[in-house]
């Protein structure tokens, strides 16, 4: 594309998509294709037509009636609203989309949340322990087809990573073998640019202790099994790899972990949620902490941050309260108190 060669020190019209990194870049171009896809399954796709003919306002409102039919947080549709307006000011230079980026924009301000990340979270050593369990089941049931038990293994070490190391879903999907993870000596070190970062920063540190072994295994073992589905043959340095034997897409990773979690746990995971779990976690076990949870999100800002510490003090709050409940119920029934008809209080129950 001539937008991406253009040097926009020398014309400020072109060179637009030069300041994308190659993860928004990659984003973008999924979301514009999102919209080809639904033009062509609707017949509306005239090959003919530019990519600013195709993108009328009939057709990017029906596309947005769609979205929201399809049942997707608000959010969720603003992002794809954007990534159009994006791939459209990329390549129509002389159009006007900011009626797209503005519908985009009132989506985010009138936003609900529909999806509560504390409801969606898990202790980290009950997620830990389903993917030891999965990984153990791998090695040992004899009744699974090589593939499953590979399958199997890979969703496990996938699940204990994402606690130990929750990266955001970009970068999980591009972890590769010799760039972002490799041997250095008797260790494995886990590095991420900070041109594939979103706040620029880069990453680098330890792959988790613990699960140095299980990786060492899915390498030696589980990882070649599922290569050998690869329709098309060739190398690739791809540490996740699909059922089909290429890269796993961010999609089939959300619907895994979504899957075995839901089997075990009766709501499942996202993605996303194990950031949440891993800075709750850290602000609730110590507050002093939280300059941490800055390091794990790699936040670029304390504020990000502080906004998981809070919430972590009103859980600390809250499970204080419950304690003190307890006692105070222990020590009724020694003294014969709580007259009749004074329902008890539920200590176990969350507070509301």
């Amino acid at each position: 594309m001539a937008l991406m060669s253009a040097d926009p020190l020398l014309d400020t019209s072109v060179g637009y998509a030069l300041r994308w990194k190659p993860s928004t870049r990659q984003m973008i171009e999924n979301g514009y294709g999102r919209f080809l896809g639904w033009l062509e399954r609707t017949g509306q796709l005239d090959r003919e037509e530019t990519p600013g003919a195709r993108a009328t306002r009939n057709r990017v409102v029906a596309y947005r009636a769609m979205l929201q039919n399809a049942g997707l947080a608000d959010n969720t549709i603003a992002g794809r609203l954007q990534q159009l307006a994006n791939a459209l000011k990329a390549v129509e230079q002389g159009g006007d989309w900011n009626w797209i980026y503005r519908a985009s924009s009132r989506l985010y301000a009138t936003a609900v949340l529909v999806r509560d990340p504390v409801n969606r979270m898990q202790p980290p050593d009950a997620v830990i322990a389903l993917g030891h369990d999965l990984m153990h089941a791998a090695e040992n049931d004899r009744f699974r087809t090589p593939r499953e038990r590979a399958t199997l293994f890979r969703d496990g070490l996938l699940l204990a990573f994402l606690v130990h190391r929750p990266l955001r879903r970009a970068n999980l999907v591009a972890m590769s073998l010799g760039s972002d993870v490799e041997r250095r000596g008797d260790r494995w070190r886990l590095r991420v640019p900070q041109e594939e970062t979103k706040n620029g920063e880069p990453i680098d540190c330890g792959w988790p202790e613990p699960l140095v072994d299980a990786l060492e295994r899915y390498l030696q073992a589980h990882r070649p099994e599922l290569l050998k589905c690869a329709i098309k043959k060739g190398p690739t340095s791809a540490l996740w790899i699909s059922r089909q034997g290429g890269r796993m897409s961010g999609d089939a990773m959300a619907f895994q972990v979504g899957e075995r979690t839901q089997e075990e746990f009766g709501k499942p995971i996202n993605l996303h949620t194990f950031r949440h779990m891993a800075t709750t976690e850290i602000a609730t076990a110590n507050p002093a902490s939280v300059m941490d949870v800055k390091s794990v999100l790699g936040h670029a800002s304390i504020s990000t941050s502080e906004k998981y510490y809070n919430r972590a003090q009103m859980l600390g709050a809250g499970n204080a309260f419950q304690a003190t409940i307890a006692k105070l119920r222990g020590k009724r029934r020694r003294g014969g108190g709580g007259g009749k008809g004074v329902p008890e209080i539920n200590a176990t129950k969350p507070m509301d």
